[in-house]
Order: C-alpha cells, then structure tokens, then sequence
C-alpha cells in the first residue's frame, strides 16, 4: 500500500527495499508501471540509475 492511491491511474508512491536499502517507489498508470525509485544517497542513484529491478513492474514488461 502506498499513499495518495488513486482509482488505478495517477501516480503511487510506495516504501520498498531493494538491494538492502529502503528505497520510494513511484509507479504511474492503470498498470501502477514502475516510474522511477528514489533513493537515500544521490551514490546509490547513480550506481543503480539505469537497473530494472525483477520485482518491480515496468511497462515495457507487457
């Protein structure tokens, strides 16, 4: 569950872990895809910038 749900479309953010690290998850969409993750450190977002993570869901898994 994240906040700000809406009826399927909008934006969804949601507290996740990846990789160890808690991370904001922002999904967009009737299909709640995968935006982008947040993370703590502007490190850890470079490192990971261009990773798809096998748990999440992104659009152009369809």
């Amino acid at each position: 569950m994240g906040w700000m749900q809406g009826a399927g479309d909008g934006t969804f953010y949601g507290p996740h872990t990846e990789n160890g690290q808690p991370v904001l998850v922002i999904g967009e969409g009737a299909g709640l895809w995968t935006n982008c993750v947040a993370w703590k450190s502007p490190q850890l977002a470079q490192q990971y910038k261009h990773k798809k993570f096998n748990d999440l869901y992104y659009q152009d898994d369809e």
